[in-house]
């Protein structure tokens, strides 16, 4: 585990500060630095210049969390699904290993190395989904141990570990003639031994803090605190705490940094729409920088700000946004007024623009925008420590974002999904939510075929009949019924009483639809007879017709329902009507439309109520294979044709009334 290397003031100055270390002392470890290689705070305990216990204290008060000794991590045995699950790369990157997951309360626990990465606990909870990341600091060495105990299967790795919790020198060689920094890249190997899944960490009995006098800060008077010198050495003395304070403010201010970092995702995560979610990320923002304005850019063309006194919009000039978008580690200038990048912009000579700092937003799918802050009243507001800081809210907000549009579009889907839900098939609104077909809900025009199917005797069969009786058959019937017209790609409009309506062609032109309206009907006549009420099975009758007809959403604003109305549907329904038991009556349109192979028998024409023309209904016995050249027979008829009832009677019987 390479890791970052480690920085004197990050590893010397909380030591000094706190009394633990001195000049000399640390001389000391340099030298052995120098010499042997490794690192400085393993040096420290390697040479027991500070010893392990004091060592960890420290930084678990500075980062406010929980220390363990190299001692303890020896014990420890990993659940290899854990392993598996935060993955070798994702260990040596953030210098931690896991140790427990509580499935329960999705609390993740992990022991890190010093110093604790930014990244560490954000980058945690997406990778495992946790909600809750307690960190244990320990030494460096420990750590590196306990990862290739873990991933690598190095069960003596802890030999190289002193009692003192120091690393070692020289990083152990893994296999002859490579270093452990080589071992480090390589993918774990399967020879693992027995990784048993650990005890609660509750009997580890980890060392909590125990808090220490207050450090100095950066207002501390030393004279006040105490600190006071023999004469001649004291203004010597009086230096030394205040550089010293002034360390720990500064160490203070960015363990400040690395919580509210931490608290980002946890606070913004809470909010659900996208507009919320902005609004906190900016929130955010004033808490970590010096900004006086900030705003969130994004490609959709949803724009956001917030100024540091909320009485103005910040506007992000073009050539800022041109160039975050294609950058790769963001965008910081001290003076964008003297920034030869920005000459050519008028937005930032007029408004006065002095310090700024922009990063993109990267998702899965792209750049969906860019993360802006900005100074108008002082240059060099920001430092180059305070760029990576932005870029890593960028990225967790990036996450956010991209999650909340997703959550976005899904509930616009659930919504639109229970909306068509309640005029469609199953089958039909998957074709609308997949784009393949449209639905005009303010009304169009459109050729249809529709059938309409009731039960025969209804009245009379169900006048003596337990109600739950009736709805029992009912909805059998109605059950049969619809899973024959959706296997036929037809649209169930609506149950009249004991009538079931449905429709081809309202949301999609097929040229088959007549066709399937027929074959669909035959199902329906065949599936009722599976039905039986009072010992007798169930008797329908079909009418179809085929032609124009209005279709949308008809209703009123509180009740809609996707329909079709017009002459087609009328005429539909009055054949329904005079259908006798069993029988599929059609109309010459619908027959026209279906194609060949529709075996029928024509009836006498009819005047039927509310149709102003006498109408010949057809009876469909069978609906066969359509004609295909290699199956015609010399004598020039398809074989299902050959003995075809005559369709057209060629002298029509006289008109009765129905």
């Amino acid at each position: 585990m390479t890791g970052a290397p480690e920085s004197d003031a990050v590893i010397v100055n909380p030591l000094r500060a706190s009394g633990l270390l001195d000049s000399i002392g640390l001389e000391r470890a340099r030298a052995h630095v120098r010499e042997s290689g490794g690192l400085l705070s393993d040096a420290l305990l390697r040479l027991g210049l500070v010893k392990e216990g004091d060592f960890l204290r420290v930084f678990a008060e500075l980062y406010s969390v929980r220390f363990v000794k190299a001692e303890k991590l020896k014990s420890i045995r990993l659940d290899e699904g854990l392993l598996e699950r935060v993955g070798v790369r994702s260990a040596e990157r953030l210098r931690m290993c896991p140790i427990h997951w509580d499935a329960g309360t999705h609390e993740l626990h992990v022991v890190a190395s010093i110093p604790l990465s930014s990244s560490l606990e954000p980058e945690l909870r997406q990778v495992v989904g946790a909600r809750t990341v307690m960190v244990y600091v320990a030494t460096a060495g420990a750590v590196a141990a306990l990862i290739r105990r873990a991933y690598y299967g190095q069960e003596d790795a802890f030999k190289e570990v002193t009692a003192n919790g120091a690393g070692p020198s020289v990083l152990p060689s893994a296999r002859a003639g490579e270093t452990f920094e080589d071992e480090s890249t390589r993918e774990p190997t399967a020879e693992r031994t027995n990784i048993q899944v650990s005890p609660d960490l509750k009997s580890q009995t980890f060392e909590p803090v125990k808090r220490k006098e207050k450090l100095p800060s950066l207002n501390d008077d030393p004279e006040d605190s105490g600190s006071t010198t023999n004469s001649g050495s004291s203004e010597g003395k009086t230096v030394m705490v205040n550089l010293e304070a002034l360390t720990i403010a500064t160490l203070r201010r960015e363990n400040a940094r690395y919580r509210v970092a931490q608290e980002f995702h946890r606070r913004v995560s809470l909010e659900r729409s996208v507009e919320a979610m902005v609004d906190r990320i900016l929130s955010v923002i004033f808490e970590l920088l010096n900004a006086d304005g900030a705003a969130v850019w994004l490609t959709s063309g949803r724009y956001a700000s917030k100024s540091k006194t909320g009485d103005h919009v910040v506007e992000v000039p073009r050539t800022i946004i041109d160039q975050a978008l294609v950058s790769t580690n963001g965008l910081l200038t001290h003076n964008a007024l003297m920034d030869e990048r920005f000459d050519r912009s008028q937005s930032v000579m007029v408004r006065g623009i002095k310090s700024v700092m922009a990063v993109p937003l990267r998702t899965r799918t792209g750049t969906i925008g860019i993360l802006y802050v900005e100074s108008v009243s002082m240059s060099a507001a920001f430092t180059d420590d305070d760029l990576p800081l932005l870029d890593s809210i960028a990225a967790q907000a990036s996450i956010l974002l991209d999650n909340a549009a997703l959550v976005a579009q899904v509930q616009r889907e659930v919504e639109t999904r229970a909306s068509l839900s309640r005029f469609l098939s199953q089958a039909a609104v998957e074709e609308v939510l997949s784009g393949r077909m449209k639905v005009n809900m303010a009304g169009q025009n459109a050729e249809i075929s529709v059938l309409f199917c009731d039960i025969r005797g209804f009245t009379t069969m169900s006048a003596h009949m337990p109600p739950e009786e009736v709805v029992r058959f009912l909805n059998a019937f109605f059950g049969e019924a619809v899973d024959a017209v959706e296997r036929n790609g037809g649209v169930v409009d609506k149950f009249i009483g004991d009538c079931v309506m449905a429709m081809w062609g309202a949301i999609d032109q097929r040229e088959d639809g007549a066709r399937k309206c027929i074959a669909s009907a035959l199902e329906i006549v065949e599936r009722s007879k599976k039905i039986k009420v009072n010992g007798q099975y169930l008797e329908v009758g079909v009418g179809i017709n085929t032609g124009p007809a209005v279709v949308g959403a008809i209703g009123a604003a509180r009740r809609l329902d996707y329909t079709a109305i017009g002459s087609t549907v009328n005429l539909a329904a009055r054949l329904c009507g005079i259908a006798q038991t069993g029988q599929v009556l059609v109309t010459s349109d619908t027959l026209l439309r279906a194609g060949p192979g529709v075996i029928n028998e024509a009836s006498e024409a009819v005047i039927l109520k509310g149709i102003d023309v006498p109408i010949v209904p057809y009876a469909v016995k069978a609906l066969t294979t359509p004609l295909q050249l290699s199956e015609v027979s010399p004598s020039g008829k398809h074989p299902a044709q050959q003995n075809r009832i005559v369709t057209v009677p060629a002298h029509p019987s006289p008109i009765k009334p129905r």
